[in-house]
Parts: structure tokens; sequence; C-alpha cells
């Protein structure tokens, strides 16, 4: 939920919080939240602003950072509680590679065709890259259970798959995160599917809460593909 800093920072001071909330450092910005009791309170303070001010003087240097890494390297893997303010929601968009039509109708799909030099494209015939944006709102935080992809058509040719979160972020941002690399799909049929349980929470930051699917093929081949996404909100 999203909240203003004068209720946050009262809530936090009154319960004495100061160690359960959690923030990340953007470019222009600081991403605050706090999960408590099964619900997330969150705000975006912009740099320089009176409030952001106040957060890193009296709240920042407060804060306990964590990390998910144990002494020998390997990764501590823990359980965390969907609350009865999240439900799990299976999204499916039908498309074609090499255009940018699809069936969806709630607005969180964006297309885009791209030429053998990665160049963004309208001419259908040119296209060897299909990329397909999945974004519920710009502002809105969701947590990813898993995705994938479905051949409808029968294919006879190389597809390759990429899913990449918050794809337009350098990766010294934190940005650029592949969940998928380089997956072959299977002639002539292939149903692809990933999940993983509780991966935590996807700020509701613009751009870094972009999901893309990324499908490399032939030059101006179109064949009809279907996409799954399945996130907590």
């Amino acid at each position: 939920m999203k909240i203003d800093w004068l209720s946050l920072k009262t809530f936090i001071v009154n319960a004495n919080l100061y160690r359960y909330v959690n923030c990340i450092e953007l470019p222009t910005n600081y991403y605050v939240w706090l999960f408590y009791e099964g619900e997330s309170f969150s705000i975006v303070l912009e740099k320089g602003t009176v409030n952001c001010e106040d957060f890193i003087a009296n709240f920042k240097s407060q804060l306990i950072v964590k990390n998910d890494i144990s002494d020998d390297g390997i990764k501590i893997i823990r359980t965390s509680f969907v609350g009865r303010v999240r439900m799990l929601h299976c999204f499916f968009v039908e498309f074609y590679t090499s255009t940018r039509g699809t069936n969806d109708d709630t607005g969180f799909i964006t297309i885009r065709l791209r030429d053998a030099e990665n160049n963004i494209i309208t001419d259908e015939s040119l296209a060897v890259i299909t990329e397909l944006d999945f974004c519920p709102g710009e502002n809105l935080a969701y947590s990813l259970y898993g995705g994938g992809i479905q051949t409808i058509d029968e294919i006879d040719s190389d597809m390759t798959i990429d899913a990449i979160l918050a794809p337009n972020i350098p990766v010294n941002q934190e940005g650029a995160i592949y969940f998928v690399k380089n997956k072959v799909l299977l002639q002539p049929k292939d149903n692809f599917f990933r999940n993983a349980i509780n991966v935590g929470e996807i700020p509701g930051v613009k751009d870094y809460n972009v999901l893309r699917t990324l499908i490399k093929h032939d030059k101006g081949i179109q064949k009809r593909l279907q996409a799954e996404i399945q996130y907590y909100i």
C-alpha cells in the first residue's frame, strides 16, 4: 500500500519498527518499504527533498541490511508469507512473432520488433526479434511466481527465448536480471514454463517492474505463441 512519509515515519517511531524498514537506493530516489503483519507500506522519496533528507538523517542509519548468502557462499532458502491482501494471478497473452498485435485488453503488454542490427522497426518483414514487455502498472509492486511460452502454431526453425526483469536498467543499478537465457523452443511444439516460489517483491518503481520476454526468430516469420505470467499482487 502506498503511504505518505509523515504517516509512515509516525508509525515507525510509535511502534519502534526502525529495524524492520527496508530501502533501495536508486539514481534519483529511495524506494522505502515496511512489511508488517501481512501488509506492505511503501513510498518513493525523491533525493534532495525534505522528506528524503529526514529519512537519511533519522532512519537510514538504523536499518539492518540483510543478505541471503551463508558463509560458504550457498544461498539460504527462506519461506515468505503471502497474506490475504495478495492473490495469485495467471495472465495469458496470445501474439504472433514479427507482429505487434496481441489479444491483450489489460494494457499490461507492449510489443516491439527489432531488426538484425537491434534497431526498433515497424517493417514486419525485417523483424528477427519480437519483444514482449509485461508491466501491470508503472508504480505497482508485485511478486513473480513463474512464467512460460507455448507454441500454438507448429514451428520448423529455431526460436530462442530470454526472460529479463528491468531490461532497460543497467546491471550496475541492479537491473537487466535474466531469469531465462537462450532457451531453444522444441520443434514442432513446445510448452515451456519455469516457476520460483517466494522470490520476493519487485518494487513498484518505473522500469524496475518490467518483465521482458524476448523471442529471437527467423526474419519476418509469423508464428502464433502464447505467453503466461503468474504473479501475486
